[in-house]
């Protein structure tokens, strides 16, 4: 099967989620104090998250050329996902605020509130802007997209919006279940903490996909990174001012 990718674009992709992957671990291992470092098993991890990223980047890249979409983004346009990133991420912080943090328990708030260098937060950024993109809108959007595009398309055997609007959709909510591991982690899984899991990442989800589909992966990438600025970054020093 000739897959006709753009090397140097599947290059880069592979390299940035790599990175990405890496960029995450001292904001992991501040968060899980029961987390021990090990050089063996950084390595491991590298090596295991090359594999990975490289399967998902080329599937994803394979399906998400057959449907048209970019991968690429306009200069031009990338203040508007920069906009709706930073809103975005305000959005959710707000609604966290007055909807779920006076029942949540404790282990969640101190984890919210857990003391961690800015650099090992702004590093954690690249992890969702990124590495997260390429898994969930490069491969699992345009993968199921181009499932059900298959069997339910346009004329010319185009994808159709609402069809567009169900796998986002789903892909939102799998992005908030995929959350919800780490959140076990630190507290049980109760109907609220799933909901406000569910809830506030599948905002997030909806909307990169939705720039995804309007502007292009890059774009997508560069809206994440944004919103989680503002929720690992810029509100954990405001709450430090005070």
């Amino acid at each position: 099967m000739n897959l006709n990718l753009n090397v140097q674009q599947l290059t880069i992709l592979i390299i940035l989620g790599v990175l990405g992957s890496i960029a995450v671990i001292p904001y992991s291992l501040g968060m899980q104090s029961t987390i021990s470092f090990s050089l063996k098993l950084l390595i491991l991890s590298v090596i295991q998250s090359i594999i990975l990223i490289g399967i998902i980047t080329t599937a994803g890249m394979w399906t998400s050329g057959k449907l048209g979409l970019s991968i690429t983004s306009s200069w031009n346009t990338l203040y508007i996902p920069v906009l709706l990133g930073l809103l975005g991420g305000s959005l959710i912080v707000a609604m966290d605020y007055f909807m779920f943090l006076p029942q949540l328990p404790a282990a969640l708030t101190e984890a919210g509130n857990a003391n961690l260098p800015f650099w090992k937060r702004f590093l954690a950024s690249f992890y969702g802007g990124i590495t997260e993109e390429i898994l969930l809108r490069l491969f699992l959007l345009s993968g199921l997209l181009w499932l059900l595009t298959k069997l339910w398309h346009g004329p010319e055997g185009n994808p159709l919006t609402i069809v567009f609007w169900i796998v986002n959709i789903i892909t939102a909510i799998l992005f908030g279940l995929g959350h919800l591991p780490a959140t076990k982690m630190l507290t049980e899984l109760t109907p609220l903490i799933i909901t406000r899991g569910l809830l506030l990442n599948g905002i997030g989800g909806l909307l990169f996909g939705w720039i995804f589909w309007k502007f292009g992966l890059a774009a997508a990438m560069v809206s994440h990174f944004s919103a989680d600025i503002v929720l690992h970054v810029i509100v954990p020093f405001v709450k430090n001012l005070f």
